[in-house]
């Protein structure tokens, strides 16, 4: 008995005792696939199979693609995310299930989050159930097209400031710049007048507030990208420990911005047209005005009582339209600039295309001139190919669901990954994926592929709901880019390009330099 304690006692037994605790703990959980008979690859304690992007080895669009292709023949196969099990889906039908057909049992990403330490992340993006549905259908006419139409003079304005700045660079000879820091300035600009109805001059202020919020976002931490990576891997620990994703100085910022515009604009009953007002409109109202001037019909209105547009509610929308509209477009800009410096014939197409495009309008770039430009929508779509903003999607299963064509049934809180840089970098579906060619995206190639293999902004009802308005202001941007100018590869340019192995967002690690000449 003595023995016994005394063994109980002794400090390299207790050590052993814990590190079996934790080897189990972490371990248990690696025999799910080999049950299911479903192909995996052998995850490695404490990083499952994402150890090369936990130690930030590699970027995320490398990672991604890296494992997509361990199982070239397979419709899908399991992955550990840490020791939690997870399904990646390289089947477009299957996708397509997830997505759209069996959208009922998928309609959550299962991100967990601490609203009461970041009230900034209870935006659309992160809300699941009855929430994001009531607050999706309040939200959907505020991107109509006829809404985004009537603020399209707000982003002329910003592409008149983003052309004053390039043609004074020009002429003082210091054309060799980095496009992705001139991209972001201007989708600053953009997003902080129709989001929030600021004119931040990002373009021509160093010491723009916006901007400083905006390099802390796309520069987090170690610990703070760690644990956006491990948050769904272990939701319980995330949540016990109540972490903080959004930096405090963020989250005050935000929050004292949309509170002083609000009580602008009541006060003043001001009318810009933009995001703010809508958002407005709808805390006060309840609904937007549709397209015909008529009162908004929603689907069923228990959910919308599940959402209350309060001031922090506000903040969130407008927080996230400006981290998804800033960083997203402007990585666009600068990755289409790129390419078309590496690809001259391309470059002069585009620019004819926009040329041409002005022409049938006076020379004014506006809204209809914008939808004439084809062959502009062509490379932009190429670009989002090649370096789609996000590398990959997932979406929890709510309900144990069997796999159509198997016996393999997934339980219920299992999360689905779909692998988007995998699929737009397959040449089963894109011959030659590294060459840059737009004509993948002419109306007989789109047709002769299957749908679901160019998921640049999700699909089905929970895909990004400011797509038209993002694809807008990209435009907008590479036309003020090129119109009067074109873009030439420097001493400076990275070819090829290297990944940003933090940013979750496909971004390049040393921004995009090139030299910008008069035509």
């Amino acid at each position: 008995m003595w023995f016994i304690l005394e063994l109980f006692w002794d400090p390299f037994f207790l050590l052993g005792t814990l590190l079996a605790t934790i080897y189990l703990f972490f371990t248990s959980t690696f025999d799910f696939w080999s049950k299911k008979n479903v192909p995996f690859r052998k995850p490695t304690i404490f990083f499952g199979n994402f150890k090369e992007l936990l130690l930030f080895r590699k970027s995320q669009p490398e990672g991604i693609y890296e494992i997509y292709n361990w199982f070239k023949n397979e419709d899908y196969f399991g992955v550990f995310r840490v020791r939690t099990p997870s399904l990646i889906l390289r089947n477009p039908e299957l996708i397509k299930n997830v997505f759209v057909k069996d959208f009922a049992n998928f309609c959550n990403r299962g991100i967990p989050v601490n609203n009461s330490k970041d009230p900034l992340v209870g935006h659309l993006f992160n809300l699941e159930g009855k929430k994001w549905k009531g607050l999706r259908s309040k939200l959907t006419p505020a991107f109509s097209s006829n809404k985004i139409k009537r603020m399209f003079y707000l982003l002329t304005e910003c592409s008149g400031q983003l052309e004053k700045f390039i043609d004074n660079v020009v002429e003082q000879d210091e054309s060799i710049i980095d496009v992705r820091e001139l991209a972001a300035n201007f989708t600053i600009d953009v997003i902080g007048t129709c989001a929030f109805g600021i004119q931040t001059n990002a373009i021509n202020s160093k010491d723009c507030e916006f901007k400083r919020m905006a390099r802390k976002l796309s520069k987090p931490s170690y610990k703070t990208t760690i644990w956006r990576m491990l948050r769904p891997a272990l939701p319980t620990l995330f949540k016990i420990l109540g972490v903080q994703i959004i930096d405090p100085e963020v989250t005050r910022f935000f929050k004292d911005v949309v509170s002083q515009v609000i009580k602008q604009r009541e006060n003043l009953e001001i009318k810009r047209h933009d995001f703010m007002d809508l958002l407005i409109e709808l805390k006060n109202k309840g609904t937007l005005e549709t397209e015909n001037g008529s009162k908004q019909v929603l689907d069923d209105d228990q959910f919308t009582k599940e959402i209350e547009l309060d001031e922090d509610t506000i903040a969130a929308q407008a927080f996230v339209f400006f981290v998804a509209g800033y960083d997203t477009s402007a990585n666009v800009i600068a990755f289409c600039l790129h390419e078309l410096a590496l690809n001259t014939e391309i470059q002069e197409l585009t620019r004819q295309d926009i040329l041409d495009s002005l022409e049938k309008f006076e020379g004014k770039l506006t809204y209809d001139a914008i939808q004439e430009m084809k062959y502009l929508d062509m490379v932009v779509s190429e670009t989002l190919r090649k370096y789609p903003l996000s590398s990959l999607l997932s979406r929890k299963c709510e309900n144990p669901y069997k796999i159509p064509g198997t016996e393999v049934e997934l339980p219920a809180g299992m999360r689905v990954i779909i692998p988007i840089y995998g699929l737009h970098h397959d040449p089963n579906y894109y011959p030659d994926p590294e060459i840059f060619y737009p004509e993948r995206f002419n109306e007989e190639n789109k047709k002769a592929r299957h749908p679901f293999v160019y998921l640049p902004f999700g699909a089905g009802p929970r895909n990004c709901i400011g797509q038209r308005f993002a694809l807008l202001q990209t435009k907008v941007g590479i036309i003020t880019f090129l119109r009067n100018h074109r873009v030439e590869l420097c001493e400076k340019s990275a070819v090829p390009l290297i990944f940003s192995r933090r940013n979750f967002v496909t971004s390049s690690e040393k921004g995009i330099w090139l030299k910008i000449v008069s035509t």
